[in-house]
């Protein structure tokens, strides 16, 4: 694998407006009871396509903060309910804001409230009224600071049904555990037939198909239990097929968001269709992996969700093809599949049925049942430069 298909870059895919996209927007939290103050402070990061969430007191902040997971918490330190600094320290003690920045706006420039809001866990403090590009700056060093200790999503994309998404995102997630011993989440998002608890052989946990339909209502200790465990050391968010219906691109992205706070890796199992969920996906992804096989049909998917991509602003260089069941008998020639993509293909995965319909069959991944397989051996690979490209 070439430095070309790891770029010197992470973070959130660009985003662009148009073609229907929500577009995903950094989201910030302002807790201030003083209507003028909250003008001031929402002209500023308006100003920088940024969304906020305003509410008055700290008992509605926790809420929020639970309810809305911000990337980032603007308070008063003069609150109705609570002092801010005391917000602050029960901010820290929740585990989905244990490392959401908050910055401190005080309209005291004094050193002793400056310090009890630091030791609290504030993450900054500015004196109100604060200028404007000083907010903002301070904004994005403490939002950049996070991006770098949050954990890597990939999504693994189809061209087309049947081409081995599952199988690469089953065995991807794995690799990934035993290259990094870090914590590993698998989301099975392919909400219309999903084969991840097939292939790991295993079976939601208790209640998960109640609680799936309700993120908006989960607590964060419900995150942890609909998890499910598995041998590897991995952990499954299984998509029920009853619970899928009710399941919102504002769920999918809650849950994204929770998870990348306290895993390592992400890897999603997405499925073909670029409707609105699956576009939630990518929105948060770090990397798209855009599995094809080397016929016609698949290829052209390929070429279609680039085409389709591009207009909500997935730029190429978060895409990575992955050319599975290659080489094949009768099959097209990688060359023949970089022209029409336009792009190189660096990753490739050998054609082997006999061993993939056992693995899958045993509901035993591949990469611990064989190993030193071709195949195995690949994903290894691929696990390989999406952990270096994380730690970047």
């Amino acid at each position: 694998m070439s430095a070309e298909v790891w770029p010197e870059t992470k973070g959130g895919m660009r985003l662009v407006k148009g073609a229907n996209a929500p577009g995903y927007r950094t989201r910030i939290l302002v807790v201030d009871r003083d209507p003028s103050a909250v003008a001031v402070v929402r002209s500023i990061l308006r100003a920088q396509g940024w969304e906020v969430i305003h509410c008055k007191t700290a008992a509605d902040a926790l809420e929020k903060a639970r309810l809305e997971g911000p990337d980032a918490i603007l308070t008063e330190l003069d609150l109705p309910d609570m002092n801010g600094a005391d917000l602050c320290r029960a901010l820290r003690q929740r585990t989905e804001t244990v490392s959401t920045p908050i910055i401190v706006l005080s309209a005291s420039p004094g050193v002793a409230e400056r310090v009890a809001s630091l030791r609290a866990g504030a993450s900054d403090y500015l004196v109100k009224p604060p200028d404007a590009q000083e907010l903002i700056a301070r904004l994005k060093a403490a939002l950049d600071l996070r991006k770098e200790k949050a954990g890597f999503v990939t999504a693994v994309l189809g061209s087309k049904g049947g081409v081995g998404t599952s199988m690469v995102a089953v065995n991807l997630a794995i690799a990934l555990r035993h290259e990094t011993r870090g914590s590993v989440a698998l989301i099975d998002a392919a909400t219309a037939g999903g084969a991840i608890d097939v292939m790991l052989n295993l079976q939601a946990s208790a209640g998960v198909g109640q609680r799936l339909p309700k993120f908006s209502e989960l607590e964060w200790g419900d995150f942890e239990s609909i998890l499910t465990p598995h041998v590897s050391g991995i952990q499954a968010l299984l998509m029920q097929e009853q619970a899928a219906d009710g399941i919102s691109p504002e769920d999918i992205r809650r849950v994204l968001v929770a998870l990348r706070k306290v895993r390592d890796f992400v890897v999603v199992d997405s499925w073909a269709v670029l409707d609105e969920n699956t576009i939630a996906v990518l929105e948060i992804a770090d990397r798209v992996l855009l599995v094809l096989t080397p016929e016609i049909t698949a290829l052209r998917g390929a070429k279609l969700f680039l085409e389709r991509a591009s207009g909500f602003g997935l730029s190429r260089d978060r895409v990575v093809p992955v050319l599975n069941r290659f080489p094949q008998r009768g099959g097209l020639q990688r060359r023949d599949v970089e022209n029409a993509l336009g792009m190189a293909v660096q990753v490739t995965i050998p054609d082997d049925v006999r061993l993939v319909t056992y693995s899958i069959n045993r509901g035993v991944p591949l990469f611990e049942s064989h190993a030193r397989s071709s195949i195995a051996r690949q994903v290894d690979a691929l696990a390989k430069g999406l952990a270096k490209m994380a730690r970047q």
